[in-house]
């Protein structure tokens, strides 16, 4: 067995989860280098059922596009990603603010605040293509809709490529743009001739690879493991007994019983003000507004160790 493959065995399959669970961890793993209250707005979970590849929506890495809604309403940037499973889009300058905790943080960054990339919904965007008159002069093609049709080999993603149109303008063709990165063949590379010849044979449960007569000599029909009644020795190696505790257990069990039993206390309203006043002396030299919807966001979660010393000390003062 290849690492590879044992491997995926300890991996969590999010797209074979209920449609809660896949979103829960969706928004984790979205949110992982993020504190947790600036994860931002999710954008919605697609089932991989119903997913499309950036051919099939017609955009690529290098476009051109024209944004519709946002901040930057109405201006031209250039695709850097296709996100499939979500419908969105990477952006150049299309970025929002983020807290990021110190364990995260990268070389030379001096400052939670960063410019995180931020993903715009494929329906927010237009594509867009530039075109150049006699004169030099530089002007853009927004395309309400596309059209996909006609494909074509395209040597430079040595695959077939459907041609782009703008819609009720079959003239005008929104081209490919140059990958991102140019293929280039190595020592590595797999010759062409090698990997379109066929060196598999197609197997199915349709037809087995022996008769069902065989069955009865590769199977023993009279093996003990058909048997629905467990012998004395079986059934005992499925209950086994309990294990006697050894001495050491038995004096740690004791010491354990015998120790006081652990009482919680408030704290004086002398220690609430002084620690009151620390806090509000901290939250009154903050600026920045980020930081302080963050604060805010934090003393309204309840923790559960917390919660639970609490009652502990109601309980406490009840029973005082």
């Amino acid at each position: 067995m290849s690492w590879n493959t044992a491997k995926k065995r300890f991996q969590r399959d999010i797209e074979s989860l209920p449609t809660r669970l896949r979103e829960y961890y969706q928004r984790e793993l979205n949110a992982r280098y993020t504190l947790p209250t600036f994860e931002g707005a999710q954008l919605p979970t697609i089932p991989a059922p119903k997913r499309k590849t950036n051919v099939q929506k017609g955009i690529a890495p290098g476009d051109l596009v024209y944004i519709t809604e946002g901040e930057k309403k109405g201006t031209v940037t250039s695709v850097f990603h296709y996100n499939p499973s979500n419908d969105a889009v990477l952006v150049a300058n299309v970025t929002e603010k983020r807290i990021t905790p110190k364990t995260t943080w990268v070389d030379n960054q001096n400052s939670h605040y960063v410019d995180y990339p931020k993903y715009i919904p494929h329906s927010s965007v237009k594509l867009a293509g530039k075109d150049r008159d006699d004169s030099g002069k530089v002007s853009y093609v927004v395309a309400d809709e596309i059209v996909l049709k006609d494909k074509y080999y395209d040597d430079r993603y040595r695959s077939w490529l459907p041609r782009r149109f703008v819609k009720h303008h079959d003239t005008i063709e929104i081209p490919w743009p140059n990958p991102p990165t140019a293929f280039e063949d190595d020592s590595l590379s797999t010759p062409e001739l090698a990997v379109l010849e066929k060196t598999y044979e197609l197997q199915t449960i349709a037809k087995p690879p022996f008769p069902k007569a065989a069955l009865d000599q590769l199977r023993n029909p009279y093996s003990r493991h058909k048997k629905r009644v467990l012998s004395e020795l079986q059934a005992r190696r499925l209950n086994s007994p309990e294990m006697p505790l050894s001495t050491e257990q038995k004096i740690y069990l004791a010491k354990q019983a015998n120790k006081p039993k652990k009482v919680y206390t408030n704290l004086s309203e002398e220690i609430k003000d002084f620690i009151g006043d620390k806090i509000a002396q901290h939250v009154n030299s903050i600026k920045e507004p980020a930081m302080l919807a963050h604060l805010e966001a934090l003393s309204k979660s309840t923790i559960p160790d917390f919660k639970k010393t609490m009652e502990n000390i109601k309980e406490n003062e009840k029973t005082q």
